[in-house]
């Protein structure tokens, strides 16, 4: 019995310590974007800008962001197609913060600016850099997601349920010929 009870505790104790674990987000999700920084993206990425809104005045509810471009901005639901564009949109203030996300297909240099959408009040200004995506032919169509396929833990693994599997019919005939 005290055999039984020792292994179904070691089991246990495998699993709460050797088990995964719940994620837990950071306090500041998104992270707040500091004024006059550079977030560099591929082309067709997109870009989240979180400026924070807590130091502007009582009567802003929303920030109007402005993003100015070389071309075909896709802000929010703002699409221009220009040699330079200059699009706007404006976002609520929420936990003190105000976010955009920023998506384009054109490599270039765009300017996102955020000010109170009542008072006017400039939050900053930040720089998003659209970098040309790679010509590489050989490149697979998915990113990676995973770690790389071991095919020595496949076949550790499969051992281990075979021998598993084994431990388990020899018990299984060991008990039966006791009782005959």
């Amino acid at each position: 019995m005290l055999k039984k009870t020792l292994a179904a505790a070691v089991v246990a104790g495998a699993l709460i310590f050797g088990g995964a674990s719940a994620a837990t987000a950071a306090n500041n999700y998104p992270p707040v974007t500091p004024p006059g920084s550079t977030i560099t993206v591929s082309v067709g990425g997109t870009a989240t800008i979180t400026f924070d809104a807590s130091g502007l005045p009582t009567i802003d509810t929303s920030v109007i962001f402005t993003v100015t471009g070389p071309a075909t901005v896709n802000f929010a639901s703002i699409v221009s197609a220009a040699t330079t564009v200059t699009s706007q949109t404006t976002e609520p203030i929420q936990n003190g913060t105000a976010t955009v996300s920023f998506t384009t297909t054109v490599p270039g240099t765009y300017t996102v600016s955020a000010a109170g959408a009542q008072s006017g009040t400039a939050l900053g200004t930040s720089t998003v850099a659209v970098a040309a995506a790679a010509a590489d032919p050989a490149a697979p169509g998915l990113v990676a997601t995973g770690g790389d396929f071991s095919p020595a833990a496949l076949w550790v693994g499969a051992g281990a349920l075979g021998l598993g599997g084994l431990a388990v019919v020899a018990a299984t005939a060991r008990r039966r010929a006791a009782q005959r």
